[in-house]
């Protein structure tokens, strides 16, 4: 495909090519998983636009796939937003929203990667704590 992609395009007409590729990978598993968020998150059949504004967020997780899914599943979870955007999963993987803390996008991590995160940070804060006291 061509950079700007046709779903970038179409989100953003103004994008230039160099930031297309910043973005997302030209790979159709991207554009494939792209097009099931914008269905689940927006209308079906999901436009052009729709596809280009979840290319990013499928670029994002893609990857937690291998090998490539032949078919991509995806459902909404029920939310009661006080710790999470949203909450979705992909193939029975639980993938959160976070609120982004710098005023952008935030895209979307598996549950689980994020609660060992979380643990991680929380070691390291204690650890810190215990230095300064001893």
């Amino acid at each position: 495909m061509t950079r700007p992609c046709r779903y970038c395009l179409a989100a953003y007409p103004t994008l230039e090519g160099e930031q297309c590729e910043h973005t997302h990978r030209d790979e159709q598993r991207v554009y494939d998983l792209a097009a099931v968020m914008a269905a689940l998150f927006q209308h079906r059949p999901p436009t052009d636009e729709h596809i280009g504004w979840f290319l990013d967020d499928a670029d994002a997780v893609v990857d937690d796939f291998d090998p490539t899914p032949a078919k991509w599943r995806l459902r909404k979870l029920p939310n009661d937003f006080s710790e999470f955007d949203t909450r979705f999963r992909i193939n029975d993987v639980t993938y959160v929203c976070q609120e982004s803390d710098k005023g952008g996008k935030a895209l979307p991590v598996r549950l689980s990667t994020l609660r060992r995160w979380q643990r991680e940070a929380e070691t390291e804060a204690r650890l810190a704590r215990a230095g300064r006291t001893s």
